[in-house]
């Protein structure tokens, strides 16, 4: 999977490195990337492909195969497996990242408001997963009166408005990435003003 040096539409027989763009291999692919597919037991090459705006790749005989936000070597292993549980006894998989979409696609918006130093909308990048920590660090964090343990999240579900509270100052202390939620379009937070010192 990503052999170095492996040219996408050669059947991996070719090497030329003019060919090949110098990729981060831990690069998260997103709507506008162009890739190559290839599965090599087909014998057809390489299929260009380029990740739509909902992130995914079409892989025939598959069809739409969700891949925002997995690395190249990741997407190939999801497709190994769907390939190999409907219509190959094994599959080997290769999938190349050609060119970085340079055009970021949004997927939604957020809303931050209260003690950040940057209130206002913030853009949610398709492909990319935005966390309620992340969205205050992109907004320069909070204020000197802010209230970092009753941060208050607002999400729209089934009609109704569901409030979480979160403990921002616990997440940024322990690194506990399932206590940070994983904003979705439409999310409001809002900082609180903390009464008294004493964090």
């Amino acid at each position: 999977m990503g052999q170095p040096g492996y040219a996408p539409g050669m059947g991996g027989m070719g090497y030329p490195a003019d060919r090949m763009s110098v990729v981060d291999p831990d690069k998260k692919l997103s709507a506008g990337d162009q890739v190559t597919v290839e599965i090599v037991e087909d014998r057809e090459g390489g299929l260009p492909r380029v990740v739509t705006a909902t992130g995914e790749l079409d892989v025939p005989p598959l069809g739409r195969v969700k891949v925002s936000g997995k690395t190249a070597a990741e997407a190939s292993v999801t497709i190994k497996q769907l390939l190999e549980r409907d219509y190959y006894y094994t599959a080997t998989v290769r999938l190349a990242i050609d060119q970085v979409s340079r055009v970021q696609v949004q997927s939604g918006v957020v809303y931050l408001s209260g003690e950040v130093r940057m209130v206002g909308p913030q853009s949610i990048v398709a492909g990319e997963s935005l966390t309620l920590s992340n969205a205050i660090l992109k907004a320069g964090g909070l204020t000197q009166w802010a209230n970092p343990k009753a941060v208050r999240l607002t999400r729209q579900k089934d009609g109704s408005t569901v409030p979480i509270e979160v403990n921002y100052k616990k997440i940024i202390e322990t690194g506990d990435t399932k206590a940070d939620p994983i904003l979705q379009d439409g999310d409001r937070i809002y900082v609180p003003k903390v009464f008294f010192r004493g964090f």
